[in-house]
């Protein structure tokens, strides 16, 4: 017969509380089916220097995400190791040995950007007529090339490619 919480016999405890109080007092023996009256050791329940879990996480062992920003940071480090090479999709110019492109000299053999001292080269705004420039077809496009920056021949005003 089942019984609801509100039809429980007279004088009973609720199932669940009575459970409760037997798994304080007692550990349950799987291969019996038996309860027995232990109680649980307080403490340390291995002598010292025993591990409760020998075959658990290696010392020195590191996390999955740990080893996820190890191998992004040695990833970058390898992006900036490699040289500077020549976008030879986008328009340079070539002078007395050399690919000028976006302000930087780039070897014509190797097509590796040379090193240079200083800060990086800053875009002009516009072309300056003085120094020397080259005029290039680009996509159907007319340009002149001047340090290996690119302006519009009719404003002189820089592109952005």
């Amino acid at each position: 017969m089942r019984w609801n919480k509100k039809q429980q016999p007279r004088g009973s405890k609720p199932a669940s509380k009575t459970a409760a109080k037997d798994e304080k007092s007692s550990i349950f023996k799987g291969d019996l089916g038996k309860k027995t009256n232990k109680k649980r050791p307080r403490g340390r329940p291995w002598p010292k220097g025993v591990s409760g879990n020998p075959s658990g996480r290696p010392q020195g062992a590191q996390n999955k995400v740990t080893l996820a920003m190890l191998a992004g940071i040695r990833q970058a480090e390898a992006e900036l190791a490699k040289p500077r090479l020549l976008d030879t999709s986008r328009p340079f110019e070539s002078w007395d040995g050399y690919f000028w492109q976006d302000g930087l000299l780039f070897n014509k053999d190797t097509l590796e950007a040379l090193p240079h001292d200083g800060p990086p080269p800053v875009p002009p705004e516009r072309l300056d007529p003085r120094e020397r420039r080259t005029e290039v077809t680009w996509k159907r496009r007319r340009l002149y090339l001047q340090n290996g920056w690119a302006f519009d021949p009719d404003t002189w005003e820089r592109v952005k490619l």
